[in-house]
């Protein structure tokens, strides 16, 4: 399973990506800290995405979910922050979870059962 990190702070690639590996050594990482990275990668290639709320030049969920709606995903995307209210994200072809605390990613399980889809 291939699942990549798009986070501006570097330190959360490694966060997430060791928690992952330690619950399945067989998953992947990839981190980018920028959506234009990700995009150009062919995100097509990632299973899920977890996926920062500022990315600068962009400020919210809304503007990068249309980024990547309009680059063909077809994932999961599992949307992660410090603070952010609920939004509407019914109008994207694929399936979003979130978002998500990025603390509560600590708690033993809770990053196996988003990828499961029990978050």
């Amino acid at each position: 399973m291939r699942i990549a990190i798009v986070d501006d702070d570097t330190v959360e690639h490694l966060i997430l990506s060791e928690l992952g590996r330690a619950e399945n050594p067989d998953l992947e990482f990839e981190g980018f800290d920028a959506l234009d990275g990700f995009i150009a990668a062919d995100p097509k290639v990632f299973d899920h995405v977890f996926l920062d709320r500022c990315l600068p030049p962009y400020d919210n969920f809304e503007d990068t979910l249309t980024q990547i709606a309009q680059s063909g995903y077809a994932g999961h995307v599992i949307l992660m922050t410090a603070d952010a209210p609920r939004l509407d994200t019914s109008d994207y072809a694929f399936r979003v979870t979130g978002p998500i605390n990025k603390i509560d990613l600590l708690n033993p399980g809770r990053l196996a059962g988003c990828l499961s889809g029990q978050a």
